[in-house]
């Protein structure tokens, strides 16, 4: 899944590279990409089903939503831009360590907290029948 985001962000950079596109479509771009991700989170994710997740508890790429939605930026310049691909890309480091050093953590059959017994997501109702109010 990161490898395919690459190619997506490298594709990008090369149209801003050629002239395809300018500074304000890149910016534009990061926010397409923030809409996404919030339409993800609160309708529907294509990602839950690719990847076989039950919900986003569970989910490998639940916290990569600042490195993908910031990724376009890193190509604009700028201090403000670049410090948040870098802050992005730290937070996406910190997690995917987390999840390399604790599999544990992250796994709903050795974590309670993660099972959907114990689930006090309000979002989650689209996929968790035990907090569904509707009859």
């Amino acid at each position: 899944m990161f490898v395919i985001w690459c190619l997506l962000v490298a594709v990008i950079g090369i149209l801003f590279a050629c002239g395809v596109i300018s500074k304000f479509a890149l910016f534009m771009i990061s926010v397409l990409f923030y809409v996404c991700d919030l339409i993800c989170v609160l309708i529907w994710c294509p990602f839950r089903l690719i990847m076989k997740n039950r919900c986003c508890t569970t989910c490998r790429i639940f916290n990569w939503d600042h490195l993908m939605m910031f990724s376009p930026l890193i190509f604009m310049g700028g201090f403000f831009a670049v410090s948040l691909v870098v802050m992005s890309a730290a937070a996406w480091l910190v997690w995917e360590l987390c999840v390399m050093m604790y599999p544990e953590r992250f796994w709903d059959h050795s974590n309670a907290a993660l099972q959907c017994s114990e689930c006090t997501d309000k979002l989650c109702t689209q996929y968790c029948r035990k907090l569904r109010t509707d009859p």
